[in-house]
């Protein structure tokens, strides 16, 4: 038994030995680990042929970042994931440790939400198509899909009480016109809907070399309840 109990400090000084060992690994030697990682998990997720685009699903990871996923590969990808997060997070906290990114700025350093149109098997492998994957062409095909999906998102949903509600910008053109959201409904699939549009929005303005002026209201009122449905008024500021 004293023994064990001895034996047992040791244990936790060996462990906290290592984790002080990484405190003092270099941002260089971090960034190279999250290559690789990455490189790892990029091979793994193509090591399936793609023959049927159906059994591969899209999954969602934060900071917008989308993969495509065999069914037979979730394990092993969920657990690569879970270690490029964790070398990620040593890289960042490494970068503050040595004054090259600050780490608060990096996480707030967002890229802009970017969700895919959909998938494709392309020579064997399965891909992501994004807005700007899309001719102007494809773009006008969509545009039309998406907005009568967003118009129709909460068609069963009785707007009650405003404070229910809240408003986001849908952009139809140079302008932006505002599109409700309800907060706890559905919120996070109603908001990448909007995203998506955005970004197709944003394709076919630089495909067709469309030069906005900013002459736009950019500014939304609270949500009102009108007849049941969501209401909100915009005005320029």
């Amino acid at each position: 038994m004293k023994k064990i109990i001895f034996t047992l400090p040791i244990i936790g000084f060996l462990l906290f030995l290592a984790c002080s060992k990484d405190n003092f690994k270099s941002f260089e030697y971090w960034d190279e680990q999250v290559i690789e990682k990455t490189e790892e998990l990029t091979t793994l997720l193509q090591s399936v042929p793609c023959t049927n685009i159906e059994e591969f699903e899209i999954i969602q990871q934060p900071y917008y970042t989308y993969y495509l996923v065999h069914s037979s590969l979730k394990s092993q990808f969920e657990k690569l994931k879970q270690e490029l997060d964790h070398l990620q997070d040593e890289r960042y906290k490494a970068a503050e440790r040595e004054g090259k990114i600050p780490y608060e700025t990096q996480l707030l350093s967002m890229p802009i939400p970017n969700p895919p149109v959909g998938k494709i098997c392309d020579n064997g492998k399965p891909k992501l198509r994004f807005a700007d994957n899309l001719s102007l062409e494809e773009v006008n095909v969509e545009l039309p899909k998406r907005y009568k999906e967003l118009q129709e998102f909460y068609k069963d949903i009785t707007c009650d009480n405003p404070n229910d509600w809240q408003s986001h910008f849908l952009r139809t053109g140079c302008c932006m016109e505002a599109i409700a959201v309800h907060k706890t409904i559905r919120s996070a699939e109603m908001i990448e809907k909007i995203q998506l549009y955005n970004r197709l929005t944003e394709r076919k303005l630089s495909l067709e070399k469309t030069s906005c002026q900013g002459d736009c209201p950019n500014s939304a009122r609270p949500v009102q309840c009108r007849d049941g449905k969501p209401y909100i008024e915009v005005y320029k500021s």
